[in-house]
């Protein structure tokens, strides 16, 4: 029993380190922009493939920085291009994100096929039995476990603690109020979207090296996005964080006491739970935008 309550613990918190990653870049650009980004999780997707192409050819310390660059530059193209002239329209904004995540699917499907591209940033695993935890974790979950919290780190530092980063979070409670004080709110959403892409790509590499890349393996980060901010609260960081190891720990508890085939249960239910009785999410606040 303890055994099985270490590996929830360690398993638990490994992956929602990850799950944060996920849900932050997409609760930003919703709580700054208002824009549900449903090309989320392609720019994960896109992570993987970019990661285990460059590795091929590369090594992985290298390939890593190039290819969190990379997908930054596609989610601020991606703004720029298509989204900064359709944000105004839910609907369309919604539609057109969509669109977007279905053609790179398609393009990743005509390039690589449906086959899971392997890759690992990190080899090796680590055997734990000796310590009562009924688990070999693989040593990238460990690095992508200290990526998570160097990232949240470093955002959280950008956003409290620089000019710049005051402005993504003044815009985000309101916009009147921050072009008031001179913002640029047009600079803070592509700010918002480049830092976004970093995550986007960070997680699509631990993820990629953690079940190789495949052309739908954007779906379930979406839906966790999804189900991680609407409990965090919308457009709250923190509240990602804590709603994304909640989520976590609620999964692994199912695998390790209840069967994998029942991992979202529990999630779903607090899903539903939250939507009915606290729709403002844990942390959630109201936005002025007029």
């Amino acid at each position: 029993m303890l055994g099985d309550i270490a590996t929830l613990v360690l398993q638990g918190t490994m992956i929602s380190a990850v799950y944060a990653l996920i849900a932050i870049g997409f609760t930003m650009i919703f709580g700054v922009g208002g824009t549900l980004n449903l090309a989320h999780g392609a720019l994960i997707m896109s992570g993987a493939y970019v990661f285990g192409v460059l590795a091929q050819g590369a090594h992985p310390a290298v390939a890593f920085p190039i290819t969190i660059l990379v997908v930054a530059l596609l989610s601020w193209g991606l703004y720029q291009i298509l989204v900064r002239w359709v944000e105004e329209n839910v609907v369309i904004t919604f539609l057109a994100t969509v669109i977007v995540a279905v053609a790179a699917t398609e393009v990743i499907l005509i390039r690589f096929g449906s086959s899971p591209l392997g890759m690992t940033l990190v080899s090796g695993a680590v055997n734990l039995e000796p310590y009562g935890i009924n688990a070999r974790p693989r040593i990238v979950q460990f690095v992508g476990f200290v990526i998570s919290w160097v990232a949240i780190g470093l955002l959280w530092y950008y956003i409290t603690k620089t000019d710049d980063g005051r402005s993504i979070l003044a815009a985000s409670m309101s916009e009147r109020g921050a072009q008031l004080t001179g913002v640029d709110l047009h600079s803070v959403r592509s700010k918002t979207w480049l830092i976004a892409g970093a995550l986007a790509g960070a997680a699509g590499i631990i993820l990629g090296s953690t079940g190789g890349a495949t052309p739908l393996m954007w779906l379930n980060p979406l839906a966790l996005a999804f189900m991680i901010v609407v409990i965090g609260g919308i457009g709250s960081i923190k509240g990602s964080v804590v709603a994304a190891y909640v989520i976590g720990f609620l999964e692994q508890f199912t695998v390790t006491f209840v069967g994998h085939g029942f991992r979202g249960i529990l999630s779903l239910v607090v899903l539903v739970v939250f939507l009915l009785f606290m729709p403002q999410g844990l942390y959630g606040r109201e936005f002025a935008h007029d």
